[in-house]
């Protein structure tokens, strides 16, 4: 009897471990690609104001480097990087 109750005890821990770790395999998406509808890898203007991106929606031009009418995270990481390094900060990687 008692072998049972240990057994059921530890098959519960073991159920409670496999459920919670894959819970947490699905990583939330980011607001990127939240707002990238079409997952091409850009967020044209409707998608960035339309999306959780309202930075980039804000700041759509100053951000579209290349003039193309699509942001890229690469731009998006130039133009913070270009902020920082005015504020005297370091860029990030």
């Amino acid at each position: 009897m008692k072998n049972l109750k240990t057994l059921a005890a530890v098959s519960a821990l073991v159920a409670g471990c496999l459920l919670a770790a894959g819970s947490a395999s699905a990583a939330p998406k980011s607001k990127f690609t939240s707002a990238d509808v079409n997952r091409d890898r850009a967020l044209s203007r409707a998608e960035a104001c339309a999306g959780k991106t309202r930075n980039v929606c804000k700041n759509f031009d100053r951000m579209d480097a290349n003039r193309d009418g699509f942001v890229t995270r690469a731009e998006i990481r130039a133009y913070n990087n270009g902020k920082r390094v005015a504020r005297g900060l370091s860029p990030r990687p």
